[in-house]
C-alpha cells in the first residue's frame, strides 16, 4: 500500500515549489549556456573570416607592389602562344 501525504500539507506544497523552481532555474541556465555558447562560436568565426580577409588583402597588395620587371620581361619574351580549335569531341589545342 503506497502512502501519500494529504495535499494541504505545507511542507510537501513548499517542497515540491522549490523543485518546480530548482527545475525552471536550471533549464534558464542550460539556455542561457546554449545561447553564450553559439554566440561565442559566432564571434570566433567572424573574427576569423575578417583576419583571413585581411591577409588576402594584404598579399594582393602586396604582391603587387613586389612585381619584379625582369622576370615578367623574360617570361614575355618565352611565351607561347597555342591555338584552340572546337572539333566534334570537344577542344583540341594545337
Amino acid at each position: 500500500m503506497v502512502q501519500t501525504r494529504a495535499p494541504s500539507d505545507p511542507i510537501a506544497s513548499l517542497l515540491a515549489a522549490l523543485r518546480v523552481g530548482v527545475a525552471l532555474t536550471v533549464q534558464v541556465l542550460a539556455g542561457l549556456m546554449l545561447v553564450l555558447v553559439a554566440g561565442l562560436v559566432a564571434l570566433v568565426t567572424a573574427i576569423a573570416g575578417i583576419t583571413l580577409a585581411a591577409a588576402a588583402i594584404a598579399m594582393r597588395l602586396t604582391a603587387a607592389r613586389r612585381g619584379n620587371p625582369s622576370r615578367a620581361s623574360a617570361m614575355a619574351e618565352s611565351a607561347i602562344t597555342l591555338e584552340a580549335r572546337r572539333t566534334p569531341r570537344g577542344w583540341t589545342v594545337e
